[in-house]
């Protein structure tokens, strides 16, 4: 915009007429007196301002000071018809950029023209100057902030600019560099050979490297890499050399250094070359040395672990065997004609039920061992958890004791699974003991189902497959798992316990169990918080029909004149199975081998079912024999029964469908069962659809038998009562550690000594306090160290038998205590393990004997007659 200050109208028309012809793009403002100027000026667009000289309110000089002071950039151009010379002149000193006459109103076009002209250079160059200045100081800041020697000269060689590292390095000022200033600080015998690549630089407008040596401040030499390349104008016209020094001396003295090294390295080295080929000798010896010692190593952790594992099974199996041995020992006394006396039914029975409910635990035991491994042959049915889960809940509260709080959540439409019903039961129970011992104070179990998804995606494990799965968790307020601990929880032989109380295969039996039906196990715990361990456990879409639930106290199936073929290469088991059959009513032919077994196939067409063991001798086995059997006759039934199936049968611990399997050991009803349901129903033979086996056909529950209430790694659940279907009430109660147990004799018996028997397993404990009661011995019984002490403080013990193993102390720790605190006491120390080891720590004088299980029962009254107990007059002799 145009300013026009003129307060004549004619001259203002003319004056508008001239600007609007040279500019016609640019607009133009009037105004006439000092307010409408001074406002106007203020305006951001005013690019010119044109004023008369004489004005009413303000004159031509006001106003020019006025822009001056406001507008310094904008031209101001004078119009006047007095103005002179003298005047002109003056007013062009003070600012104004031209002025014109009213006479020669003609020339105020060009000279706005121009003055815009001008004014726009100015800005232009004005512009330029700043961005150069930026640029300067950009390069400058750049140059000082660099590690570097950074330089510039002029075409003919003079230094024009150093940045601030020069003086950091060498003590000298910039300007003190500028010029050929840069001589002072090489190193005198490399200046000349510096001083002729400069010059050569400089002649030729070319590019150089070269090193040379620098005195810095501190007068030591410094190994500068020294490059420059030429600068150009926008014409091409060499300017100078702009070139960078960088300090090198570390890395060559670093390459010196090495140069060294590598030289005395080589003279060594062919000083000791002779020597080279007995140190090879030498080394390769130290190599086997050490590959026999890893070896050894890894043997003696091998040795550890077995050593781990037979300890616990022996423990286990030597209580089972106890059991076992003590029962027969009752009924060998029971039944013996020569002792004059009539045998007593309901002592014989309890015998006879008690012996099998250890070979029974026995059988547990090892269907555990082979599922830490995942190579027990599992027979999964359709189940709904909820379902399983309230009717363990019985079970597991009689286990887990009045101080833990058992809790369920369950999802109302939790999907169906596919699992062996019993291997799940033992995994619940399982982890639910490990909850309970990290509470030893009390706390709550919440047993918890939900349906989840894995899509493969985080937080899904890597080792999962996708789809749809049913999660069950059980969670505790226990004392947690230290993160280093987490990691090796599900490891085999893996236990925190004492020595004696637990064999470490707990959660390897539920990790193997879990893996082996296709699911997942996943653990978080928070020391101080508790632990969960969550079971992803695959969902099940097939249809499967129900069975019918078969009762424990139903008629045995009997054969319908049916012939059946035996083949067992143990001659034991062979003819007990042959027996059982025949008793049922079976004709049975039996056979030793596979090739014996074909003959007897060809020989009797009338045989219906091949029942035979999956491990045979001579190279064909139980699954070869089948297929050979079935070329010759499609229709034949068979059952397979194997103690351990697995690469032989199974795959992956299932079995493949339409085969029939009856685990080793296996019981009367069980076979009668079973043989009888794949005779009934032909689908074996002919469409390869497995029937659907009955909780009866399957083995005991936990409602229904003893077998599962010991998981592998928690001794302290063998203290769970037996279920009231198998004990008789009298002695199905917990043991009561201040109160005799009652003698089988008659209550006139008189005894003389009194014996604490200290046993966590309720089938051994009965057993002995039975036998010992027999012999006329007062037994107080106790299934903890504390109930222990708790009985003899009550005074009156002649003698005490403490087994090593026990939930809440140590052994050990028991045998010491009682010897400390009642000098003199006769203590029998009772254990599982291949050796008895009380420690170095008893006190003087301890009168301690050693038995170990399994022991017979005469031995133990033995023993305790060498102490000095004296039986009561009239016990069974």
């Amino acid at each position: 915009m145009i300013l026009l200050l003129e307060d004549n109208d004619l001259d203002a028309e003319l004056m508008i007429h001239q600007l609007a012809e040279s500019l016609p793009a640019t607009p133009i403002r009037r105004v006439h007196d000092k307010r409408s100027y001074i406002e106007a000026l203020g305006s951001d667009d005013v690019c010119l301002v044109v004023c008369d000289f004489s004005l009413p309110d303000i004159d031509g000089w006001e106003a020019l000071l006025i822009a001056v002071a406001e507008k310094p950039e904008v031209p101001f151009i004078f119009v006047s018809g007095v103005i002179g010379e003298d005047l002109a002149v003056k007013a062009l000193k003070a600012g104004a950029t031209d002025y014109v006459l009213k006479q020669r109103l003609d020339r105020l076009g060009a000279a706005a023209r121009r003055a815009m002209s001008e004014a726009e250079d100015r800005r232009a160059r004005r512009l330029a100057e700043d961005a150069l200045r930026d640029s300067e100081a950009r390069f400058r800041a750049l140059a000082d902030s660099a590690p570097a020697l950074i330089w510039e000269t002029d075409a003919a060689g003079a230094v024009t600019f150093v940045n601030r590292h020069f003086e950091v390095m060498f003590g000298q000022s910039s300007d003190a560099m500028l010029g050929a200033g840069w001589h002072r600080i090489i190193y005198p015998p490399d200046l000349p050979m510096m001083r002729a690549t400069f010059d050569k630089a400089i002649r030729d407008a070319a590019a150089f490297e070269q090193e040379a040596r620098a005195v810095d401040a501190n007068g030591r030499l410094r190994w500068l890499d020294c490059r420059a390349v030429p600068r150009v104008d926008h014409a091409g016209q060499f300017q100078g050399l702009t070139g960078i020094n960088v300090d090198v001396t570390d890395a060559k003295l670093a390459r010196d250094e090495l140069e060294h090294m590598v030289l005395a390295r080589t003279a060594e080295l062919m000083q000791t070359n002779e020597r080279l080929l007995d140190e090879m000798r030498q080394r390769a010896d130290a190599e086997a040395a050490r590959t026999r010692v890893e070896e050894q190593l890894r043997q003696a952790q091998k040795m550890e672990a077995f050593g781990q594992l037979t300890g616990g099974v022996a423990h286990d199996f030597n209580n089972f065997l106890t059991v076992i041995l003590g029962n027969l020992e009752t009924l060998e006394r029971q039944l013996a004609e020569e002792s004059g006396k009539p045998h007593d039914p309901h002592r014989v029975a309890l015998a006879l039920q008690h012996a099998k409910q250890g070979a029974q635990r026995a059988a547990a035991l090892t269907q555990r061992l082979l599922a830490f491994a995942r190579r027990q042959p599992l027979q999964p049915r359709r189940i709904d958890v909820n379902t399983l889960i309230a009717a363990t809940a019985e079970i597991l509260t009689r286990t887990l004791g009045e101080h833990v709080d058992l809790r369920s959540d369950l999802q109302a439409d939790v999907w169906p699974i596919h699992v062996d019903p019993h291997m799940m039961e033992s995994a619940l129970l399982n982890l639910a003991v490990n909850a309970r011992d990290a509470m030893p104070g009390g706390g709550e179990i919440v047993i918890e189902t939900r349906n989840v998804v894995f899509d493969g995606r985080p937080p899904c494990p890597i080792d999962v497959a996708p789809g749809d799965y049913v999660r069950v968790s059980i969670r505790d307020t226990g004392t947690g798992i230290a993160p280093e601990i987490l990691e090796k929880v599900f490891e085999p032989f893996f236990t925190t316990k004492d020595v004696g109380v637990g064999t470490g295969l707990g959660l390897s039996q539920v990790y193997g169990f879990v893996k082996q039906s296709g699911g997942h196990v996943a653990i978080d715990s928070t020391v101080g918080v508790g632990t969960a361990v969550h079971l992803h456990l695959p969902r099940y879409t097939g249809v499967e029909a129900q069975a019918g639930e078969g009762s424990a106290d139903a008629a045995l199936p009997a054969a319908k004149g049916e012939a059946i073929l035996v083949v067992e290469d143990d001659e034991a088991v062979r003819a007990h199975s042959a027996a059982v059959l025949a008793e049922l009513g079976y004709t049975v032919h039996q056979a030793c081998d596979a090739a014996s077994a074909l003959q007897c196939l060809r020989a009797h067409p009338e045989i219906a079912l091949l029942f035979t063991d999956v491990g045979l001798p001579k190279g064909f086995n139980g699954p070869d024999l089948a297929e050979a059997a079935r070329r010759a006759r499609p229709g034949l039934r068979v059952l397979y029964t194997s103690g351990y199936a697995e690469g032989r049968l199974t795959h992956g611990g299932q079995l493949p469908p339409g085969v029939a399997l009856i685990p080793k050991p296996f019981t009367y009803t069980e076979l009668a069962r079973r043989v009888r349901t794949i005779l009934d129903d032909g689908g074996f033979a002919r469409d390869g659809a497995a029937p659907m086996e009955s909780a009866a056909d399957s083995g005991p529950t936990f409602g229904q038998d003893a077998l599962y209430r010991h998981p592998a790694d928690s001794a302290a659940a063998q203290t769970a009562p037996v279920a009231p279907a198998v004990l008789p009430a009298q002695t199905a109660q917990p043991a009561q550690p201040a109160q005799p147990a009652q003698a089988a004799q008659s209550a006139s018996t008189t005894r003389t000594s009194t014996v604490l028997l200290v046993e966590d397993d309720e089938l051994v404990r009965m057993l002995t306090t039975d036998a010992l009661t027999g012999y006329g011995f007062e037994v107080v019984e106790a299934d903890t160290a504390k109930a222990a002490l708790a009985s003899m403080k009550s005074g009156g013990i002649g003698a005490a038998i403490v087994d090593l193993g026990l939930p809440d102390m140590p052994g050990s720790e028991l045998v010491r205590r009682l010897a400390q605190e009642h000098p003199g006491l006769p203590i029998i120390v009772a254990s599982g393990y291949g050796a008895i080891d009380v420690g170095n720590d008893m006190p003087a004088g301890a009168r301690l004997s050693f038995v170990q299980k399994p022991y017979e029962l005469e031995r133990l009254r033995t023993m305790l007659h060498d102490a000095g107990l004296t039986a009561a007059p009239g016990a069974l002799s």
